[in-house]
């Protein structure tokens, strides 16, 4: 238990002070005022002054914050991120109260480029560690070791030794990718496209419908299956073929977990798979039992995850400070008024918070009903 508390504190940290340090480093490049840095919510815990910045832990460890002179929302989220107050030794304001350090006096690229930044963060956090595992655990190629006989594989032609490419359209690199493809698609055809011999082959397979419970989720949700066993070992890739692969599965894990969320909308998924800090927690411990890499490759996943969700065109989140921004390019220079963007962010922060507490409850109920 103590390992597995440890280990969701280094993992959410991590991936916290890496997407903060993005709004942080963007904010200073462009001469923004930022009195404080924050790894967590809520009052300070500790930290220690250095020139304009306070450099503070919270006691809440559900995020983060870079608190920035003169942003519209100042007023609405002061309090869940600890007080308003700005260390001494800050730029004097003139008589109107603004600075020409403030994030609203600054140019339009300057903004959406200090948005922007905490969430390009996460990605590239995502690529470098997905690069580091091909080079330092390896590539597990999707080629298939075993077809068993009278399966929906062996019945649409695929054999051992074909390397898997595409799924149902969609490129992929490695087993668990060809699985989850696989999965979404139970009682329905998928294309699979494989290199065998040198050449490229087309298969339609139907794959077969199973239930699945997962001990972890306390949910059964059905998946598809087609009667393989993958993970031909790729050897490690070389720094160039890492960081193509770090790219590659950068971007397809966005694309998951954009799927995700387009299954939560239309209902493909349920509202009960949304999991909170103790399901990210025990999937960490779970990870770093298993070993360094198998961390690190959930740490990448989770990284994407808190980018996507960033950019939801929330107000309160990184996404809804870009619409705000779009709102004003869209009326040629034109923002929001600071009333109307308090407003919608007091909005955004009511449905964020009632999402944080969706997630616990969930949380909550698999460790009750298992």
């Amino acid at each position: 238990m103590i390992i597995t508390i440890l280990v969701t504190v280094i993992v959410l940290g991590v991936l916290i002070f890496v997407h903060e340090l993005g709004h942080f480093a963007a904010a200073k490049s462009v001469g923004i005022e930022v009195p404080r840095f924050s790894i967590g919510l809520g009052p300070k815990m500790a930290g220690f002054r250095r020139g304009e910045t306070e450099y503070v832990l919270s006691w809440i460890p559900l995020g983060g914050y870079v608190k920035m002179a003169g942003m519209a929302d100042e007023e609405v989220v002061g309090k869940l991120e600890g007080g308003t107050e700005s260390p001494p030794g800050t730029e004097e304001r003139g008589a109107a109260g603004t600075s020409p350090r403030d994030f609203d006096a600054k140019p339009f690229w300057a903004r959406v480029m200090v948005i922007s930044a905490g969430v390009i963060m996460n990605w590239l956090f995502a690529v470098v560690a997905f690069a580091a595992i091909a080079m330092g655990q390896g590539v597990f190629e999707p080629r298939i070791v075993e077809v068993a006989p009278g399966s929906p594989a062996a019945e649409a032609g695929l054999r051992d030794n074909d390397l898997i490419r595409r799924v149902d359209g969609v490129s992929v690199h490695d087993p668990t990718q060809v699985t989850m493809r696989i999965e979404r698609r139970a009682g329905e055809s998928v294309d699979i496209v494989v290199e065998r011999d040198g050449e490229d082959l087309t298969f339609v397979a139907m794959p077969d419908a199973v239930e699945q419970f997962s001990d972890l989720t306390g949910n059964s949700r059905t998946v598809g299956r087609i009667g393989i066993r993958l993970g031909a070992d790729g050897g490690r890739a070389g720094p160039i073929e890492a960081l193509g692969r770090g790219w590659s599965s950068a971007t397809y894990w966005s694309g998951a977990v954009v799927q995700f969320l387009t299954d939560l909308v239309t209902g493909r998924s349920s509202a009960r798979e949304i999991g909170g800090p103790i399901m990210i927690g025990e999937i960490s411990g779970r990870a770093a039992r298993a070993g360094f890499w198998e961390l690190l490759g959930f740490m990448a996943v989770i990284s994407i995850n808190l980018a996507i969700f960033n950019l939801l065109p929330i107000p309160v989140l990184d996404g809804g400070h870009l619409l705000f921004l779009g709102i004003e390019g869209l009326r040629g220079g034109r923002a929001l008024s600071v009333q109307q963007r308090m407003r919608f962010t007091t909005v955004g922060m009511v449905f964020v918070l009632a999402l944080m507490l969706w997630a616990v409850g969930n949380d909550v109920l698999r460790v009750i009903l298992r």
